[in-house]
């Protein structure tokens, strides 16, 4: 007896669900770059770097949540 085969990811959905674009991973990345040359510079542009990465992965992550919370069950 045979058992029928699965069907394909592609299949079992109606559509693909592709994030819109967002400016967070480009603000995190550029508080990283800033919190690590200021490791190596000063203090001031170490703050900076940490206040910038902290506020961006906050956002990204609040971004994030909303999107989810908007797609269909």
């Amino acid at each position: 007896m045979t058992e029928p085969e699965p069907a394909s990811p592609a299949e079992s959905h109606d559509a693909f669900h592709l994030p819109p674009p967002s400016i967070w991973p480009a603000a995190l990345a550029l508080g990283i770059a800033l919190l690590l040359t200021g490791l190596i510079l000063n203090l001031v542009v170490l703050i900076a770097g940490v206040v910038i990465a902290v506020a961006a992965t906050a956002l990204w992550v609040r971004a994030a949540r909303r999107e989810f919370d908007a797609l269909p069950e």
